[in-house]
C-alpha cells in the first residue's frame, strides 16, 4: 500500500490535533473529510479506497481514535476517551485534560452541528404562525466564551397588542452563561427570548439548573431543527397564540420538573 496520501492527510490532522488537544467525535470525523477531500485528488482517493478495502475517512478516524488500528506511525493519536455532557470527546493520550478544554470543544462542536441561521429558520417560521412579524435582525451577535468568540443571533418581533419579543439564538444552552454573565437581567420594554437547540441527551440543561445562572424574566425555548417545531424550557408566554404552537409544551414542563426533582442525585 502507497502511504504518501495518507502522510499528507496525517501531517494536516496532527497540526490540529495539536492544537485543540481534546475534540469531539463529530468535530473529527467532519476535520477528516474536509482534509481528504482538500488534500487528495479524486484518483488518490479511490486509491487509498482500492488499497484500505473501505472507506478511508472511517479507517483515519480508527486509525486516530484507537490503539489497535493504526495504519501509520504518523498517524495522530486520540485514544483516550471522555464522555461530557452526553457527547463523546477524543483527547491526546498524553494530555492532561482540564473541565475548561472539554467545555471549549463542546462548543466548539454546538456551532458545527447547529448554526445559529438554521435556528433562525426555525423559529421564524414559529413566529409567523402565531402572527408576529419579524421587524429586524441586529449584526451579528458575538459571545465570547473560554477565550473564543462565536457568532449568535439577535433578532426583534412584534405583534399587534403584544410586548415585543428579544430573541437571542445560540447553538447551544451552554452559551447562554457567557452571555448572561455580560448581558445580566435589566428591566426592558422588550420580552427576552432565548433560543437553543435539542441535544443528544438532557445533560447540558440539567446542568444548567444546577449552576442556577439568573436569566431574570427571561424565557428559553428549545428548537428541534430536524422535526421544526419550538417548545418551552423556561417561563410562560403571555401570549395564549404562542402556547397554542409550541409542539409539546405540557410534555416538555413535565420533563423539566421532573429533572429540577432529580438534581441533588445526578451527577454528571
Amino acid at each position: 500500500m502507497k502511504h504518501d496520501s495518507l502522510l499528507i492527510v496525517f501531517s494536516e490532522l496532527s497540526g490540529y490535533t495539536s492544537k485543540y488537544k481534546v475534540m469531539s467525535g463529530g468535530e473529527l470525523a467532519l476535520r477528516i473529510r474536509e482534509c481528504v477531500s482538500s488534500l487528495l485528488s479524486d484518483a488518490e482517493r479511490e486509491e487509498l479506497e482500492t488499497d484500505l478495502g473501505a472507506n478511508p475517512d472511517d479507517l483515519i478516524f480508527r486509525s486516530i481514535t484507537t490503539r489497535d488500528e493504526k495504519l501509520s506511525v504518523f498517524s495522530p493519536d486520540m485514544h483516550t476517551k471522555v464522555n461530557y455532557q452526553g457527547e463523546i470527546f477524543y483527547c491526546l493520550p498524553t494530555h492532561r485534560y482540564l473541565s475548561d478544554e472539554l467545555d471549549a470543544a463542546f462548543l466548539r462542536w454546538a456551532v458545527i452541528r447547529a448554526p445559529p441561521d438554521v435556528l433562525k429558520r426555525v423559529i421564524e417560521q414559529f413566529l409567523n404562525r402565531a402572527g408576529y412579524r419579524i421587524l429586524t435582525q441586529k449584526p451579528p451577535l458575538i459571545v465570547k466564551a473560554r477565550e473564543n468568540e462565536y457568532e449568535s443571533l439577535e433578532l426583534f418581533a412584534e405583534k399587534e397588542n403584544k410586548k415585543p419579543l428579544q430573541i437571542f439564538i445560540f447553538s447551544s444552552i451552554k452559551f447562554v452563561q457567557y452571555f448572561m454573565g455580560a448581558n445580566p437581567p435589566a428591566a426592558s420594554e422588550t420580552t427576552r427570548v432565548i433560543v437553543v437547540p435539542t441535544e443528544k441527551t438532557p445533560a447540558p440543561f440539567i446542568s444548567f439548573f444546577r449552576e442556577q445562572h439568573d436569566i431574570g424574566d427571561a424565557m428559553i425555548w428549545v428548537a428541534d431543527v430536524a422535526k421544526k417545531t419550538i417548545d418551552p424550557f423556561m417561563g410562560i408566554a403571555e401570549d395564549e397564540v404562542l402556547e397554542t404552537n409550541f409542539a409539546n409544551p405540557d410534555k416538555a414542563r413535565s420533563a423539566v420538573s421532573m429533572w429540577m426533582k432529580k438534581m441533588p442525585f445526578l451527577d454528571l
